[in-house]
Formats: structure tokens, sequence, C-alpha cells
């Protein structure tokens, strides 16, 4: 890690190139010793990825970004500061931890955070993060499901986001195929974990999810901005009933919560007043009936994953069509 990235000419020579093309910035030559091309163009993708994913890291000056692909895996913090509020306690320990921000978030709701990353660089890079908010975490380079093993720690609150892109798979769909495999360590996480978080791809089937997670007690369906980013999969031994959010960041649009399991009669209808169609983390759950149900509306096809009702209402999703008032 070359804290010479920290220096403040460097941070303005990148916020004035910021809006270069990464492959153009590598191309040009720089007025810094001891800082290589390739140093500061992973700087300056750093600093445009943080711009948009999250923001509070692009007004830090005391933050030295990851390589490209380890920015792209990581949470916004837009789904990062969602999942944070979810819970608080006493400890909690994030076992993949990547670059940190989810438990940069986390870290804001308890009180004493543990990050363990298996990429050395990255974990430095991670402490390094930890140091530049003042957040007291405690970041070490490792297996998280060894360190948990050789703990003897009891958490709040377990957190775990197994790699999607694996060495036998360019990107596992199925919950067998991710690193670590948590099918065959729920156990383990179970019995040192209150509460466990597991996030998986948006991609994930809610059915087999469950047929294959033991104790499931809710799933968040978290979008952003429409689009389906991640699901989270809250474990507890003392889960009786499955809750599930759908949820739309970014957006003024309510929630929608729901027993999983429960069902409702469905009514179809001619288009009435107003039209409206579910926002994708809906569309996620398929819950279609307990949508008809709450929101007193019709769906106007079987086929069809539009409704329609005779009132205005806050709507999980878009107002198409008002009557009088024509296209909205």
């Amino acid at each position: 890690m070359n804290f010479k990235l920290l220096q403040p000419a460097v941070r303005d020579y990148l916020i004035e190139h910021l809006p270069f093309n990464a492959a153009t910035f590598l191309l040009k030559s720089h007025p810094f010793e001891n800082i290589s091309t390739q140093e500061l163009t992973q700087q300056l993708i750093g600093l445009q990825k943080a711009r948009l994913k999250f923001e509070p890291l692009f007004i830090n000056p005391n933050i030295i970004f990851p390589p490209k692909i380890n920015l792209e895996q990581t949470s916004s913090w837009s789904t990062a500061t969602y999942k944070a509020n979810l819970y608080n306690g006493e400890n909690m320990i994030d076992l993949t931890g990547g670059f940190g921000i989810d438990i940069s978030a986390f870290a804001k709701a308890y009180t004493n955070t543990t990050h363990i990353e298996l990429n050395k660089d990255l974990q430095k890079l991670a402490a390094q993060l930890f140091t530049a908010q003042e957040l007291t975490t405690k970041s070490y380079t490792g297996d998280g499901l060894q360190y948990l093993t050789e703990n003897a720690s009891i958490y709040d609150l377990i957190y775990i986001d197994p790699s999607r892109k694996t060495d036998t798979k360019s990107k596992a769909i199925q919950l067998e195929d991710y690193e670590p495999n948590v099918i065959e360590n729920l156990d383990l996480l179970l019995s040192k974990g209150k509460k466990v978080m597991i996030k998986t791809s948006p991609m994930l089937d809610i059915t087999a999810g469950l047929k294959q997670l033991k104790n499931v007690c809710e799933i968040h369906i978290v979008a952003v901005k429409n689009d389906v980013k991640e699901l989270l999969w809250i474990l507890d031994k003392n889960a009786n009933e499955v809750i599930i959010h759908c949820v739309n960041l970014e957006s003024q649009q309510p929630d929608l919560v729901l027993n999983h399991g429960d069902t409702a009669s469905i009514e179809l209808s001619e288009p009435l007043d107003y039209l409206y169609e579910p926002n994708a983390a809906v569309m996620k759950s398929q819950a279609f009936s307990h949508l008809c149900e709450k929101y007193g509306i019709s769906k106007i096809d079987q086929d069809a994953h539009l409704f329609t009702g005779k009132k205005s209402i806050d709507f999980p999703g878009q107002n198409l069509y008002h009557r009088r008032g024509k296209s909205i």
C-alpha cells in the first residue's frame, strides 16, 4: 500500500482528472515520483466509482481504493446502510469483509465489529478505510469460517457475503456453488450467531433458498432505483415464520411486507381509473395476491403483472395511468 497516494497534491490532481476515461488517463505521464501510473489510475477509478456508489467515501481524502473488481463486488452505500439499520447490538462479525463497505455501516449499529478478509492486500486497504473513518473495527487477514471455529465468541449478528465468482463457475447461481459454501456451514453459523445474515445474488430463487437454508425468519429483497441488487436471508434459531420485505431504495415508494405462505384471492378487472405496475422487488417476490388484498386492487389479466383500482394509492411501484389524466 503506497501511502504517498494520500498526499493532498495527489488527491487534487485526481479530482481535477475525474472526468477522464481510465484508459486515456493510463497513457498520460504524471508529475509524481514513487507513484506508478497504474496506482494513480486505480485511485481515479476508485473515486469515479465512489462518487456514484458510496459518496461518503468520495469526500474522505484518506482512503486508498482497491482494484476495480473489488469495488464492483462490494455493496453500495445505500444497501450497506439499509442492512445496518435492520438490527443493533454489542458484537457483530463480517466473515467475508472485502473492502469493508458493509461493516463500515454496521459499525454505527454495533459496539464491537470484526472484519475478516482472506485477501491480505484487500484486508490492508480495508484497515486503512476504517482508520480513515475513525472506526474501531478490528480487522484480520484469514478465513472467516476458520476464525469463527477457533474463536469462542458468540455474536449478536454474523454477516456473510459468499463469493459468486468461483474457480469452477464464472458466476455461481446456486447456493451450493458459492464460496464459502454456506449450506455446509449452517450449523456452525447458527451456533455462533444469535442472528445470521446471508447476502446472495438477486438471481437466487426464493423457494429454492428456503428449502436449502434452515431457520430463515426474514427475507429482504433489496432494490435500488427499481433494480434488485441483493437478497438478504436472516436466520434465527428460534424462527417460526418467514417475513418478506420488498424495498426499493433511493425512491419514495413504500415497502411491501408480508408473511411468506399467506395467500389471498386475485380478482381480475378491466382497467379502472388507475393503473399500477409493481417495482422490481415486488416482482421478485411474486406476492401478487398479497398486493391485491393490501391495496384493494385487481389484476387486469392473469398473465400481465399490471394492477388497477378506483383510488389513487401510495403504491410500491409506478402509477402508469389515470383515466381522467391519461398517462402519468
